[in-house]
This record gives C-alpha cells, structure tokens and sequence, in this order.
C-alpha cells in the first residue's frame, strides 16, 4: 500500500469518527429533550434505562516520520517544482537572448507545457497520489502563467489587459481544480497568481478595471472557500482584494459604485462568519473597508445625491451589523458560551465601534445638509438603537440608543444646555428600567450623570469664564445647569430603587457637584467684593460643608460620610493655616479661625455625645 492510500484511508477514518460524534451529539440532545418533555414519576418506580452511547473510535495514533520518506515523497517533490519552473523560465529568457526561435512558439510552448503538465497531476491524482498530483497542476500553472506573461509582457503579442484576462482565466481553471480535488493549496496557489497578475504586467492605469478585476477575483474565490470551508484561502481573498483595491484603485473608490464595490466585501464577510467562527475575518475585513471607505468619501466629488449613494454603501454595512447584533446581542451570557469569550470580545469591540466608524464615514462625505445639521446622523442612529433596546429588551442597545441621543445635544447646543439634557436623559434612562422594566437603564444613566458632571466642570465653566455674563452669578447660565444637575442627580439616588456602589457613586456625583460648584460659586460672588472675602467665605463654605456631612453620617448612621466630612474639615484646616494666615486681614484672620473653631468644637461634641450613647448602651 502506498504512502498516499495510507493519507486517504486516515482521513478517511477521521471523517467517519467525526460523523459519529456528531450523531452521538444529536441523539443525546434529542434524549436529554425527551426526558424533559415526559413528567417525572411521583412516587417510587423503575428507573429509566441508561442512555447507551455508542464510542467514539479514537483517532489512528500518528505514524512515526520517517526523514528518508519524507524527504523522497515532499522535499525533492518541492525541488522538482521549482527547479521545472526556474528552468522554464531561464529557458525563455536565454532563448529570448539569442534570438533561436520566435516569440509566438517561446510562448506557446510554454502555454503548452504547462497544460500537459497540468493534465498529468490531474491524472495522478485520480490514481490516489494527491500530493504529487497537486505539486505537478500547481507546476503546470505556473509554466501557463510564465508563458502568457512572456506573451502579454516582453514579447508583446497581445496587449497587456487580453494577458490580464488569460491569466484570470487561468486562476478559473485552476480554482476549479481546486474544487473538484478538494485542494484548498491549489485554491491559494491560484489566489496568489491572479492577485500577482496585474502587477507583474504592470498595464497603463485603469482604476475602474482593476477595481472589478479584483472584486470578480477576490468576492468570487471568499464564495467558494466559504463553501468548502477553507479559512485561509477566504481570508487570503478578502484582504487581498482590500489591500490591493487601496492601494491600486483609490480614484475608482471615490465613486459610488467603487463605494459599493468596498462595502460588498464587507456584506460578504458579515454574513459568512455569522455561519463561520472566523473572529480575524470579521473584524479585520470591517475595519479595513471602513478605513478604505472613509479614503474614497473623503476624495468623492459630484452631486449630493451621488454622495448620499455612497454614503449609503457604508450605512449598509452599518445596518447589517446592527441587525446581526440584534438578533444575536453580544453582551448576553448565552452568547458569550456560545461564542466564547475571545469572539464575544470581538462582537463587543466591533458593537461599539459601528456607530462610530458610521459617523466618521458621514462626516467625511461633505452632504451638504449633514454638514449643517450633523447632529441628524447621531439622532438617526439612537432611534434604531433606542427601538431595539425598548422593544427587544436588549440592555446594551438601549444604552447606546440614550449615548447617541446625548451626543446629538453636542452639536446644536452650549454646554450649560449639554449638562442639563444629559441629566434628563439620565432620569428618562432610569425610569426606562425602574418603571418600562428594560434593562440597562441605570446603567445609561450613571454613564449620562458621570459626563454631565464632566461637562459642568470643563467646558461649560469654561464657557463661563470665556462669556463673563453682566448678572448675578447666582441665576447664571451654569449657576443655574449646576442647581439642576444637584437637583436630578439627588432625585435619581433617592429614586434608585437598589443597594450598591451604583447608588453610592449617584450620591458622590451629587455631593462633590455641592461641594465643588457652592466653592466655585461662594467665592466668585464674595470674590465680587474683595478678594479677601472670596477666601474668607471658601473657608466658611469648607468648614460648613464639613460639619454638615459630619452631622448627616450621624443621623444616617453612616460611616463614609462622616469620614468624608471629616476629610474636608481637615482640608479646611489645612487652608486656614497654610494660606489664610498669611494671606488675609487680621479680621478675615479672625473669622477664619472663629468658624474652624465653632465647626470644630461642635463636630468634637456630636463624636463625644455618640461616645457616651454607646458606652450606656
């Protein structure tokens, strides 16, 4: 028996253990489902007969290599190969060189040899040596490709785009070798020397051609190996038909069917791997035709509805996206056992960025309407995520659905305006769970009050100092974003309806916003007097702050707070010895250390009063 029919009868063997797995699997869900179904016996009985499996025959145990047999069966099989074709192509060049025959028979019988030899590892492989069978079909078509590149190239006998073309031919025929051997090798081989074929030609520019040479190519071979199931060769067309569509068709790009042309790679990738386990294809071929996407918008000339057209082959690849995730939401812990953690990251990495890379992709295309009305691209999306996440249940819509809408506010509004719809937001975010029953809602709005917290203190205070306003700092733009924000973050803590850090971190955005903005205000409007009262009265402000949060942890019976009131008290003190000793006036001197004095001797007695309480007790 030969070393061949050996590799055939192994895989032979192992396609059969498969298949008996599988049947196990199926009967066993098929049992467990039953058992489910029937009702369980109420008293005492026989009990059910064991589920006999049938066992799974294990794999062959791997010969042991033998260096000799190797080397004879693959080692001078690949020396053979290559030594034929660099032999066949020196003999071109030195015939070329001296002139002993003429271009058209140099070409043709090259042409010719490469079929016989190509016809003779089909015929070997139909005798049951794959692998020398394969070597010589991959040898015969690279004697093809030689010969019609010395027609289409040197020689000139034909023109470089009917070369092209014969060449492609080529990669057909030996593609459908491929298929019909099961040879996913020759599907690469041919892969590579179709991808190679205008390069080596080097043809005048043509970006529309060479646009869809590569897409016929590329999305026709990812077809065929997403029906055989070959990964690498799937991979291998989809990126090469990206990478070289970037960098060889970039003008054709900028049109809408070059647009079109892009998102078609990315559809096909979206939909094979929601059937394939395949997570570097489908993240790396999305990422890719956003980036290739986001180059031909940016350079795209014409009327706005040309550009909405493209604008719509990214809105596809968007949508489609959304859809899969809504059918299959990658933060379920379902999926995450199904996926497994390394795909469910992927899902969740490619869940956030879509909205995003869809937004960049709009802003790149210069619409004429969204260039003055952007906030309609966000606003869009958060009414598709919003209705998923409300009608579907699903958590992590729902959130990024209330994330939109409040980037929305960014583009038409001021910051004081930004903080106060974010708080809003945070509150319709929290009923949604708290009442609508959905979830994710208090996580939408702990994200809302965090970054209206942000806002406040950044740029809407930045706007403050930047538009100085003529009236009172009390009933100011921010002054009054800074009583709503305290006003909606205490409303949604005491409404949190759960114990937890969530409910403590709703609380300590409150807080710090009395403390930090009652500071900002305190001293801005004494500051208005003199300076000297400004520090004064955030020293008061500090001292009084303190004492309240001293005496609101005792009546709560809360140890945190007490601690941070604490906290502040000595930072109070700190600044009425450090600064207002040697910075204030002997009477703001005065009052400092009066107040210190008053806060801290009356906190001393509500820390003693407990003392005793709980000595009695």
């Amino acid at each position: 028996m030969s070393d061949e029919q050996k590799d055939l009868i192994e895989q032979l063997e192992r396609r059969v253990a498969t298949l008996e797995n599988i049947v196990r699997r199926l009967t066993f869900v098929s049992n467990t489902a039953e058992q489910l179904r029937s009702p369980r016996p109420s008293g005492p009985g026989p009990s059910a007969a064991p589920v006999v499996h049938a066992a799974i025959p294990d794999r062959p145990p791997a010969r042991q290599n033998d260096l000799e047999q190797w080397f004879g069966q693959r080692g001078l099989l690949a020396v053979g190969v290559a030594a034929l074709l660099i032999a066949a192509a020196l003999f071109l060049k030195y015939a070329f060189d001296r002139g002993w025959i003429s271009p058209l028979l140099r070409a043709i019988g090259a042409v010719a040899l490469g079929i016989v030899v190509a016809a003779w590892g089909h015929y070997r492989i139909g005798q049951g040596m794959r692998r020398y069978g394969a070597a010589m079909i991959g040898a015969g078509g690279g004697l093809v490709y030689l010969g019609l590149w010395a027609a289409a190239g040197p020689y000139a006998l034909m023109e470089r785009r009917v070369g092209i073309l014969l060449l492609a031919l080529t990669t057909v025929v030996a593609t459908m070798l491929a298929l019909h051997h099961e040879i996913e090798g020759l599907a690469i081989w041919a892969l590579c020397g179709a991808y190679l074929a205008p390069l080596i030609l080097a043809t005048a520019p043509n970006p529309q051609g060479f646009l869809a040479y590569l897409e016929v190519i590329g999305l026709g071979t990812a077809i065929t190996a997403y029906a055989m199931n070959w990964r690498l060769t799937f991979n291998l067309a989809l990126f090469g038909y990206l990478i070289l569509a970037g960098a060889g068709s970039a003008p054709a790009i900028a049109t809408p069917l070059g647009a079109w042309m892009v998102a078609a790679a990315a559809l096909l990738a979206l939909h094979v791997t929601l059937q394939r386990s395949w997570p570097e294809a489908r993240v790396g071929v999305l990422l890719w035709a956003w980036v290739i996407l986001g180059m031909g918008l940016g350079d795209l000339t014409g009327s706005q509805s040309a550009r909405s057209l493209a604008l719509g082959a990214a809105a596809a690849i968007s949508g489609v996206l959304w859809w899969q995730q809504y059918r299959r939401d990658p933060f379920n812990e379902e999926t995450t056992k199904a996926l497994g953690l390394t795909e469910a990251a992927s899902e969740r990495f490619l869940f956030v960025t879509n909205p995003i890379a869809f937004m960049l992709l709009a802003n790149a295309v210069d619409i004429r309407v969204l260039d003055e009305s952007f906030q309609i691209v966000p606003a869009a999306l958060a009414v598709a995520y919003l209705s998923a996440g409300w009608f579907g249940r699903r958590g992590a819509q729902l959130i990024g659905g209330f994330l939109l809408v409040a980037l929305a506010m960014v583009f038409p509004w001021e910051a004081s305006s930004i903080t106060i719809g974010w708080i809003a937001l945070a509150l319709l975010a929290l009923g949604a769970e708290r009442e609508g029953g959905r979830p994710g809602g208090r996580y939408a709005a702990m994200a809302l009050a965090a970054a209206a917290w942000v806002c406040l203190f950044t740029f809407a205070l930045y706007d403050r100092g930047y538009h100085p306003s003529s009236s009172s700092l009390l009933v100011d733009p921010w002054a009054g974003a800074l009583y709503l924000f305290v006003a909606g973050t205490a409303v949604a803590a005491y409404w949190w309806g759960k114990e937890g850090r969530s409910i403590r971190l709703m609380w300590g955005l409150c807080g710090s916003a009395v403390f930090a903005g009652g500071s900002i205000q305190v001293q801005s409007n004494f500051g208005r007097l003199t300076p000297l009262a400004g520090d004064l009265a955030l020293s008061v402000w500090w001292l009084l702050f303190a004492g309240a949060l001293v005496f609101l942890g005792f009546r709560l019976n809360h140890k945190l707070i007490r601690s941070i009131g604490l906290s502040v008290a000595a930072l109070a003190g700190l600044k009425i010895v450090l600064f207002d000793l040697s910075n204030l006036q002997a009477l703001y001197r005065v009052g400092s250390f009066f107040t210190l004095a008053i806060i801290a001797l009356a906190v001393a007695y509500a820390y003693n009063q407990k003392a005793r309480v709980d000595h009695i007790a």
